[in-house]
């Protein structure tokens, strides 16, 4: 059965006010752009506040519900949002036991409310603590700890070792602790690989999303620090250090012995070069190439990476190159027949 509830109640949950009727009833969260009756529909963006007229309940920023419209107000929409679609989640309860179909080897150690699905398996030496879900198909390797009241999705594998702390995310297919990519080419024995001794170590309340992979070191330990997120397909090299409440967005890399800051934005497909480190506070572009050490509050982006503002400087000089080489080109005829002329007058 649909979940139902007043403006006045989402209100009351979100911390914001009701323009008009606060009796009205929504049943679901709709785009602006394909609005719904019986829906109420996100909106906080310049560019989609155009929609707005077309919506019959708004849940938007104070001031932008017009007259004759309802909605809830509030002074960040995005935040409210949250308590909003925690409401209306539907998603299935975490399951709260151990498969008969899981392997748990005597040698592992579960603590209270541990739920392990079918097809998963838990090697000797491993921790995990309390209130910890591992779902189906999951790896956990020996003298792996995993800390309370984490969520190990299917597919996942935490090789040996690794240290996970509380509260972390692996979303499916995610790897942590695979070796570290590291050869050394020889001449009569070919690429001779390094032997990867480290760990992997996740502090509380990273996230890993789905097929990312964080590589153990080579000595040491690879960390990433508390609260850090970061979305499917990214890449972790051996031996980074990545500080607490960063993002990092899909398909990007990071390359070995590199150091990222706390509270950095790495934007999808960027990346960073070996031993390269970026200072706290930075914010990375889309597609940006890391390839020397960017100072704490950069705002960068491009190949290599270098200040925002003259990137867009560069890339618009870029697009007017056709119009420039044109009139190269007509200057050069321009010239060239004054030459002649000139040769004409004094031969």
């Amino acid at each position: 059965m649909s979940k139902v509830i007043t403006l006045a109640q989402i209100a009351g949950l979100t911390g914001g006010s009701v323009v008009g009727d606060p009796e009205i009833r929504v049943s679901s969260i709709s785009d602006p752009r394909k609005p719904k009756e019986g829906a109420i529909s996100p909106l906080w963006e310049k560019k989609l506040e155009k929609f707005a007229a077309g919506c019959p309940v708004l849940f938007t920023k104070k001031g932008w519900v017009s007259e004759g419209q309802s909605g809830v107000e509030l002074d960040d929409p995005r935040v409210g949002l949250i308590a909003l679609l925690h409401f209306f989640d539907e998603a299935p309860e975490r399951m709260r036991e151990i498969s008969e179909r899981a392997v748990v080897d005597e040698g592992a150690s579960l603590g209270e409310n541990v739920a392990v699905g079918a097809g998963s398996v838990i090697k000797a030496g491993a921790s995990v603590g309390d209130g910890t879900v591992i779902m189906e198909n999951v790896f956990i390797d020996c003298g792996v700890t995993i800390g309370k009241n984490c969520v190990i999705e299917p597919g996942a594998v935490v090789f040996h070792h690794s240290v996970l702390g509380d509260r972390c995310v692996l979303h499916a297919n995610a790897v942590v602790g695979c070796d570290g990519f590291g050869f050394v080419p020889d001449p009569k024995a070919g690429m001779v690989k390094i032997p990867q001794i480290g760990i992997a170590h996740l502090d509380d309340g990273v996230e890993i999303g789905a097929f990312s992979s964080v590589d153990r070191a080579t000595f040491g330990e690879t960390y990433i620090g508390p609260c850090t997120k970061i979305d499917s397909h990214v890449k972790i090299g051996h031996n980074c250090w990545i500080g607490g409440y960063t993002i990092i967005v899909a398909q990007s890399g990071i390359a070995g012995s590199s150091h990222v800051g706390s509270r950095v934005i790495m934007a999808a497909q960027s990346g960073a070069a070996n031993h390269a480190t970026i200072g706290d506070g930075c914010t990375v572009g889309g597609r940006a190439g890391v390839s020397s050490d960017i100072p704490a509050g950069a705002v960068v982006s491009g190949f290599p990476a270098q200040d925002h503002r003259k990137e867009l400087r560069i890339q618009a000089a870029i697009r007017q190159l056709p119009e420039i080489s044109s009139n190269v080109r007509d200057f050069g005829k321009r010239i060239a027949a004054l030459e002649k002329r000139l040769e004409d007058e004094n031969a």
